[in-house]
């Protein structure tokens, strides 16, 4: 009856932890594409056809998903995701939500675990709860196996500093290495109790796919031996207990030669230490675990992106503070060594698993909220263990406290709630994270840039160079700024261009770009953003566009084949370099490129109107015909899809399809003159139907009401009087 009890309490901790975990994020399912969204999500062809799942088992896979390290699980996730939503932000955002529900049940599950197993007697604190009363240890360490876990999981769903992983789509990989490291954990302990091959194959297969899905969970064999350690003591150190390590070792080599030999992304290698120093890189790394350590106890002020200031000197106030800082929770959890096994534990989970993104190895960013999805566990289990400590019976101190407990964890829990609840705001779209992070982070180049990025969509120009200004003055090495200051000069550049042109008073482009200036500035920026990051695509394509525009195509040739060498997976680059091939009547190296274009982004509209036109020019056209219905169906409002398709009709006699795409011309786009144009002449010329003929032209004169006076002449010319 007690054990019934006892699991129907499980049952509805259980229920509780999903429920405050989904209602805490329920407001992301509203929320945009954010951050890096637009690398691995919204520009990321790779994801949307199941026959390119291939690519990320080969070098191509860097280039193609917008990824830096090789996360191959976590991009299957994007395939599936785009399979049932397309680029519906929702569909994503609730994939993100039911992990991080699944993970606070595996975690609590985990915790259950690792209470109950990690002693084979209880600590003493526990043991302190009801000294006087030895009857009552049993149901009092009963109740702390239980309450543990659920306040330590509800820490966890709750709290803000995970806020940024949940919210931000490209950031599942954090999600998705701790889903496959509790499990794996979970398994683990299962098959140490039970002696069982199949749940220590479980086990295997869940720390390799933690370990494809980010390389945080590389510490799991490291943890789950201290784990034993401190469980088994001396009698660890046997082969009958060992054995278990060697295939989590096996895998651990295996992911090494493959991450760093067979698929490594060369662009890693050009990440540097702070200032190229691995002293300075320490110091600085010192403030950043004493920041983390912070973050912990006091989890305010949160930030998409940290600028933590290089440490120069060891006598620096900030490095001193945090050396002591660090140096302190040392002391703390050697003490606890001998106090209680659980709460070593919990602080050694901490530290361990964070040991990845401590910059041992250069990582682009050295500090992250999300790095601490998987190493906040050891806090959580920390803060479930105080907050869960049941104070003596029979004393009026014991009575107070007995209330004050619950009471203390719903403050925290609905303080946790409310910041995270606040968060998920902040992460609603890219304008709102922004806008904010320039707030909370004035020393950001990335928050000015993104910004910058945000104000020239938006069609505020001054304000977007006043950022990427900002950005650049900040981090002149900035590549990206570079690059998008660039982009302002070139879109400035052809906006004058465009005005001269049509008006005539040059004679050709480079002279009206000379003369602005604009040119020269963006060609120096784009040239400088590709001489600080070779690797920076978007520079190269770019500046091939604005030879182009120029009319400078053997250069624009280049740049795109620039492009396409560091990504043969861009479809624009391809595209381009077909209209150049186009343009030079080189037809069979266009389609080459088109066909490639496509074969990477099947409903570009404007490649297959571009493979269209190749098809007409040859004279194929059926095969333009296909490709022109193609470019309408992807794009149904693209007025020159349907006019070429019209043509087209035309030109091999399709008098009636040719009327029918004209006339959806008109419904799109009912003031385009020259569609009325060719419907007046279709009708009077080819259908001999002279009421149709005069609909249009009565259209066509109130359009043009200047002209209606030679109008009306055609409209009696057509025998039909007003």
């Amino acid at each position: 009856m007690q054990f019934n009890k006892f699991r129907l309490l499980i049952c509805y901790q259980l229920i509780i932890i999903v429920v405050v975990s989904v209602l805490i994020y329920l407001y992301t399912l509203g929320n945009n594409f954010a951050y890096d969204d637009k690398f691995t999500i919204t520009n990321n062809y790779l994801i949307r056809s199941w026959h390119k799942i291939p690519a990320i088992f080969t070098n191509d896979y860097f280039t193609a998903s917008g990824e830096l390290s090789y996360r191959p699980v976590v991009t299957l996730s994007y395939f599936i995701d785009y399979f049932f939503w397309r680029l519906n932000p929702s569909g994503y955002h609730l994939t993100n939500l039911f992990l991080h529900s699944l993970n606070s049940v595996l975690l609590f599950l985990l915790i259950s675990r690792l209470w109950s197993g990690i002693r084979d007697k209880p600590d003493r604190e526990t043991w302190s709860f009801s000294p006087k009363n030895p009857d009552v240890c049993w149901p009092v360490i009963q109740t702390a196996q239980t309450a543990v876990p659920f306040i330590a999981s509800l820490i966890f769903c709750t709290c803000p500093i995970l806020a940024e992983a949940v919210n931000a789509i490209s950031y599942r990989e954090d999600i998705m290495a701790a889903t496959f490291y509790f499990a794996a954990f979970l398994f683990y302990l299962k098959t140490s109790q039970r002696r069982s091959v199949v749940w220590y194959a479980i086990s295997l297969v869940c720390y390799f796919l933690g370990l494809f899905s980010k390389e945080m969970a590389i510490t799991f064999p490291i943890l789950i031996g201290l784990y034993d350690i401190l469980r088994h003591g001396k009698t660890f150190f046997t082969f009958k207990r060992i054995r278990y390590y060697i295939g989590y070792i096996l895998i651990t080599v295996f992911y090494v030669a493959l991450r760093f030999v067979f698929l490594h992304n060369p662009t890693e290698s050009y990440i540097p230490y702070p200032q190229n120093s691995l002293w300075i890189n320490f110091l600085t790394m010192s403030k950043v675990i004493a920041s983390y350590i912070k973050l912990l106890f006091f989890p305010v002020h949160l930030n998409a992106d940290y600028v933590v200031p290089h440490a120069s000197s060891p006598l620096e106030l900030s490095f001193i503070l945090s050396f002591l800082l660090i140096v302190s929770v040392i002391v703390v959890t050697y003490r606890l060594f001998f106090y209680s096994k659980t709460l070593f534990f919990s602080i050694l989970w901490f530290f361990v698993t964070l040991l990845p993104v401590l910059n041992i190895i250069p990582i682009e960013n050295i500090m992250a909220e999300r790095y601490l999805y998987i190493p906040l566990v050891g806090f959580c289990i920390l803060g479930g263990q105080l907050l869960s400590l049941i104070p003596k019976s029979g004393s009026k101190s014991g009575i107070l406290t007995s209330c004050s407990f619950p009471l203390i964890i719903v403050i925290i829990l609905i303080g946790f709630s409310w910041q995270t609840c606040n968060r998920s705001k902040i992460w609603f779209d890219e304008l709102s994270l922004w806008s904010t992070t320039v707030v909370d982070s004035p020393q950001s180049s990335r928050a000015h840039n993104n910004l910058g990025v945000l104000f020239k969509k938006m069609g505020f120009v001054d304000a977007a160079m006043k950022e990427y200004n900002t950005a650049i003055q900040i981090r002149p090495d900035y590549s990206e700024a570079h690059g998008n200051l660039a982009n302002v000069y070139m879109d400035k550049g052809l906006s004058i261009l465009d005005k001269r042109v049509l008006s005539k008073t040059h004679d050709n482009l480079a002279k009206a770009y000379a003369d602005e200036g604009h040119l020269k500035n963006a060609i120096a920026e784009y040239k400088k953003s590709i001489q600080i990051s070779p690797f920076n695509e978007t520079a190269h394509f770019n500046l091939g566009v604005t030879y182009g525009k120029m009319g400078l195509t053997n250069d624009a040739e280049i740049e795109y084949k620039n492009v396409i060498q560091l990504n043969d997976n861009n479809p624009h680059a391809h595209n381009n370099l077909g209209n150049i091939y186009e343009d030079r009547d080189l037809l069979d190296k266009a389609m080459t490129e088109y066909k490639l274009s496509v074969s990477i982004d099947p409903e570009s509209a404007i490649t297959h109107n571009n493979m269209g036109n190749v098809y007409f020019k040859k004279g194929a056209l059926d095969e333009a015909i296909m490709e022109y219905k193609l470019a309408t169906k992807y794009a149904p409002k693209g007025l020159i899809y349907h006019e070429n398709l019209g043509n087209t009709y035309i030109k091999k006699g399709l008098i009636e399809e040719a009327i029918a795409e004209f006339e959806s011309i008109v419904e799109i786009s009912p003031k385009n003159t020259s569609t009325y144009v060719t419907l007046i002449t279709l009708y009077w010329n080819n259908k001999r139907d002279s009421q149709k003929a005069i609909h249009y032209l009565k259209e066509l004169s109130v359009l043009e009401p200047e002209q209606s006076e030679s109008i009306n002449k055609m409209i009696e010319k057509l025998g039909v009087k007003e």
